[in-house]
């Protein structure tokens, strides 16, 4: 069964409010992390990989019964290369922000690539930047779904 199109205007409403969401996120980001948002993608990046794969196992009560932080084992290493490849920065300014990561002691490199290390919801004013964020997106939930009772209510008025 096809659903009907979205409204044009709905569509442009959602597309506003992610949009202001999105700045909001990364105003908070620039302030938190400096505003080198080359740096802080790759910093990012490095964390999902490094810890993220928690997030795709079958297994979430692991990090929601989690009282500490994971161990060292579960930071895993994510190489340069492959960092370049998912963020498309070019893997020249990949290496040169990690060295100055590493450098400062935001990341952990080895043989195997970089990573992160515990306790990463410590470090950085990390917990305060995801609790920002996730204020944020359930703002941006919020209003989208106020937008589509809208919506909803002006095609079913005569």
């Amino acid at each position: 069964m096809d659903s009907e199109p979205t409204p044009r205007g709905l569509v442009a409403a959602n597309g506003l409010i992610a949009v202001e969401g999105l700045l909001r996120i990364m105003r908070a980001a620039g302030d938190t992390y400096g505003h080198d948002y080359e740096a802080i993608l790759i910093y990012w990046s490095v964390a999902i990989a490094s810890i993220g794969r928690v997030l795709r196992s079958d297994d979430l009560n692991t990090l929601l019964d989690n009282a500490g932080p994971f161990s060292e084992d579960e930071h895993h290493a994510i190489s340069a290369r492959a960092i370049a490849e998912a963020t498309g920065l070019p893997r020249e300014t990949v290496r040169r922000k990690i060295a100055v990561l590493v450098a400062a002691g935001h990341l952990h490199q080895d043989s195997k690539g970089v990573h992160t290390f515990p306790p990463l919801i410590d470090q950085r004013g990390n917990r305060d930047f995801v609790l920002l964020a996730t204020r944020e997106i359930k703002r941006m939930t919020a209003a989208m779904e106020t937008m589509a009772q809208i919506s909803e209510k002006a095609a079913t008025k005569p």
